[in-house]
């Protein structure tokens, strides 16, 4: 509809007030195929006004009310509207429902409003679900602790640097969160009533160069989380910004600390031997292959290949990294052979002694989550180390691949990494000393020098 059509009935306040009235039914005027205008005339009081548009795909009628008519009052253009205000409101609508059924119909969600940065991460993390990238409830976590309460109401377009260069500030500035335990369903009744411990002291915000650099460190884990979102957003054109007030948003520099714990071979027995047989288990199987804790416990017999000497490791969700297959050394097919020899196909590798677990009220023998902690906790006072994750056994036997001399693509892929940067990130500094051994051991001796001249001076002590 691209001009005002003119009508005796609705075009005029004299016209409109010798209709019936309408309680049900308004007026309808059609102004272009599919598209009507109507006039709601009530028993008492001033009439409204209403547009109507034709679905043909689901046969069905779509309505919208415009404003009150100017049936008492003089039109102001936006409460009160005359017919044709009426006509140009309806004429708005009729393209913005237009431009919502493109961008339905070319596979992107419709919105209608401002584009706000709750918007843009509603459509990040629903995206990033149906692609399973992994470590979204993480970031979803913490999105609505610092971006929702700060961020969230604010109009994509209307993002400054400065704006997100003082929330990032404020955010590394913060003490950081402690998780606080969940209270029971149903309290406990003692007999001796216990005395309630007293409230901890809320943390301090970061004194120490650590504190700072860990609380930093967090603050741009934040910020990438909220630019991944934006730039979602600005590739399916759901704003029309440059997005150039993110992208100068700079994240702090030095703050990524790579973590540098391994275990030396004889911790890593000492280690072994201090964990009950089931655990043993379990604690074998990552450092033979380096695999996570959940790609282990879900491991199955026939995910074991004798024959070419592997391993397929697949983690239960879909953060538990790519499947793959893991390259076994001869001491660790030995063990998967005597592990799974005669056993289903079907049936998990590594299975705990029977536990009944209170939750579920059932005698069962496959590794849950978490079950895990407690037994590494003892297990490292029993061999008297300090305490360690299990996730620190895939770094031990990633550090014994680099001191091996094995080359970081090889690394990546039997941790089951795209490329080489996460290895170069937690175990380069390795990588000089197995390099320099390499070259050293491989490079053939060219016999171009002639006999050395130079001979080294003796240190010789004062005693």
């Amino acid at each position: 509809m691209t001009r005002t059509v003119r009508d005796g009935n609705l075009g005029s306040r004299s016209g409109r007030a010798g209709l019936k009235t309408s309680p049900s039914n308004p007026y309808w005027l059609v102004l272009a195929p599919g598209q009507a205008i109507g006039y709601h005339k009530p028993r008492k009081g001033a009439g409204t006004w209403r547009a109507r548009l034709y679905l043909p795909e689901s046969r069905s009628f779509k309505m919208k009310a415009l404003g009150t008519a100017d049936d008492f009052r003089d039109a102001d253009g936006a409460a009160v509207l005359d017919f044709k205000q009426a006509q140009d409101a309806a004429d708005a609508w009729f393209k913005e429902c237009a431009s919502e059924a493109a961008r339905v119909a070319g596979g992107e969600l419709a919105h209608v409003g401002p584009y706000t940065v709750a918007d843009a991460l509603k459509a990040y993390f629903e995206d990033g679900k149906r692609r399973g990238v992994k470590g979204l409830k993480r970031d979803e976590a913490r999105a609505a602790l610092w971006i929702y309460p700060q961020l969230g109401e604010v109009e994509v377009a209307k993002l400054t640097r400065r704006r997100l260069e003082t929330w990032l500030a404020e955010m590394a500035d913060s003490p950081r969160r402690i998780r606080a335990r969940k209270a029971p369903a149903k309290p406990r009744n003692f007999k001796t009533p216990k005395e309630p411990k007293p409230a901890p002291l809320p943390p301090a915000p970061p004194a120490t160069d650590d504190e700072k650099r860990a609380r930093r460190d967090s603050a741009n884990r934040v910020l990438t989380i909220l630019k991944a979102a934006l730039n979602h957003a600005l590739d399916r054109r759901r704003v029309t910004c440059t997005g150039e007030a993110w992208r100068e948003a700079k994240p702090y520099r030095g703050t990524t600390k790579a973590r540098v714990r391994f275990l030396s071979v004889e911790d890593q027995v000492r280690l072994v031997n201090a964990c009950p047989q089931d655990f043993r288990r379990l604690v074998k199987g990552a450092l033979y292959t380096g695999g996570r804790y959940g790609e282990l416990a879900g491991a199955t017999v026939q995910d074991f290949d004798a024959t070419g000497g592997t391993l397929f490791l697949i983690g239960k969700g879909t953060g538990e990294g790519k499947p793959r297959r893991v390259v076994l050394t001869d001491e660790g097919q030995t063990f998967f052979q005597e592990l799974t020899a005669g056993r289903p196909a079907g049936e998990l590798i590594f299975q705990r002694d029977k536990v009944k677990r209170r939750k579920l009220k059932e005698v069962g023998t496959a590794w849950g989550h978490g079950d895990q902690s407690r037994f590494m906790a003892d297990a490292c006072t029993t061999a008297s180390l300090d305490p360690l994750g299990f996730h620190e056994l895939r770094h031990s036997y990633a550090s014994m691949l680099v001191n091996a001399g094995c080359p970081l693509a090889y690394v990546a892929a039997q941790l089951g990494h795209t490329d080489t940067r996460m290895v170069e990130k937690h175990y380069g500094h390795l990588a000089p000393t197995a390099l320099a051994e390499s070259v050293r051991a491989l490079m053939p001796k060219l016999g171009l020098m002639d006999k050395a001249k130079v001979v080294p001076l003796k240190v010789v002590g004062n005693g």
